[in-house]
């Protein structure tokens, strides 16, 4: 007998969570992604501050789904999706046809227009991103070993563009890897003349969050050495400095961009029109607005709250509701049964901001700062980290961190050496 074959595009939060409520339906699945690994997203500023390997944040996908019989996963690149012929394209393979296609391909950054961003910045959204910024960190720490005039010449100085959660803890994570090991590593170099300079254009970071929330994290990265800019807009960016709508320049060889994201280029050739940073707009139930058979999930989706009318943010959180739902609703298409409204249950926000400071907002309810959210957030994203093993590894190397005071993953691979 034929069964429906399942097509899922992207095996991130989403599409990890469609296929796991896909694992006892009569449905073959099929899943693709052009990575063989998944990413922990949350933790990449980790990987970039030399505190977590790359092997825990990123996990096998096909661990993931080693024991899901009606399952094959390919790692290949789609290139074009034919919603009218029900076919995906890939680089790699012949195309894909399909009964039920899952749309999870998540976003890319977006510099919204900023002159030399794309160029000069580094964004942190993938695993590569992660590593190419722990190498740059650490290469301009050797750089000006070698030479400290480049110092002056903004070597040591490290700009973060984006006041959300991404922002606010790449920035305090610097901050304390800066502070208790670079500046030991670097006896004679003047590391404390480095500086961490966090910009938002708003007028508070965090804007999630409630106003207690932002004062105390604003304070709290203050306390660290953070410098805080708001009302900034970033106008350019070079090799060696970014300069502000205002005129103002500061010297940098390092700009982290954590400004904001959009939709993977994919969806621009549907005929969908598309919503705000090209994301695909969806229906209550998830169902692609004229598709009945097209599911959409993840930072790639445009998902209204139904209680709120408000669109959803690009969240972790999101991604993996969304993602059992679709699951779930193809499996009760299957059965004969109607598919029900997507329901987001916000479980809270957090951010860490270092080491016993931290900020958790839970929804229409108190909001918790310092020790305690501290420890919350370590408990949640130990919890969700893919695979027992990570977990494992994750809590030896922050156990080693908070005793030791060092992180130990401080090396520069060249990959180009011989």
């Amino acid at each position: 007998m034929h069964r429906p074959h399942v097509l899922i595009l992207g095996a991130g939060f989403a599409g990890l969570g469609a296929a796991e409520k896909l694992k006892k339906a009569a449905v073959d699945v099929t899943l693709i992604d052009k990575n063989n690994y998944h990413t922990f997203q949350p933790l990449l500023y980790q990987v970039a501050t030399n505190l977590l390997d790359v092997d825990i944040v990123g996990s096998p996908i096909r661990d993931a789904v080693l024991k899901q019989d009606n399952l094959a996963f390919h790692q290949a690149s789609i290139s074009r999706i034919d919603l009218r012929n029900r076919i995906a394209v890939c680089a790699e393979m012949e195309p894909l046809s399909y009964d039920y296609l899952v749309i999870a391909l998540g976003a890319k950054v977006n510099f919204f227009g900023v002159k030399g961003a794309s160029e000069y910045a580094f964004p942190l959204y993938t695993l590569a991103d992660a590593t190419r910024l722990k190498k740059q960190i650490l290469t301009r720490f050797e750089i000006a070993d070698k030479d400290p005039s480049q110092i002056d010449n903004g070597a040591l100085n490290f700009v973060i563009v984006g006041g959300g959660p991404t922002g606010v803890e790449i920035s305090g994570a610097l901050a304390s890897f800066i502070n208790h090991d670079l500046i030991n590593d670097y006896p004679d170099l003047a590391v404390d003349r480095s500086r961490i300079i966090l910009v938002d254009g708003g007028t508070e970071l965090l804007r999630m969050f409630k106003d207690n929330s932002q004062v105390y994290t604003k304070n709290k990265l203050e306390e660290i050495g953070v410098e805080v800019m708001l009302g900034q807009r970033v106008n350019e960016i070079t090799s060696a400095s970014v300069i502000f709508q205002t005129g103002e320049q500061i010297k940098t060889h390092t700009l982290i961009w954590a400004g904001g994201l959009q939709a993977s280029p994919l969806v621009e050739n549907l005929g969908v029109e598309l919503a705000a940073g090209n994301r695909l707009p969806v229906g209550p139930d998830l169902l692609l607005l004229g598709h009945p058979n097209v599911y959409v999930a993840g930072d790639i989706a445009m998902i209204t709250d139904g209680k709120t009318a408000e669109s959803l943010p690009q969240l972790g959180s999101v991604a993996i509701q969304a993602g059992h739902h679709v699951g779930e609703s193809i499996a009760r298409q299957e059965k004969g049964k109607s598919v029900k409204p997507f329901k987001y249950r916000d479980k809270g926000t957090m951010a860490t901001i270092a080491k016993g400071a931290a900020v958790l907002q839970m929804p229409h309810g108190p909001t918790l700062t310092g020790e305690a959210a501290w420890l919350s957030w370590g408990a949640v994203h130990l919890a969700l980290l893919g695979g027992g093993g990570n977990r494992a590894s994750a809590l030896v190397k922050y156990g080693f961190t908070l005793f030791s005071g060092k992180r130990s993953s401080r090396i520069i691979v060249d990959e180009d050496a011989e």
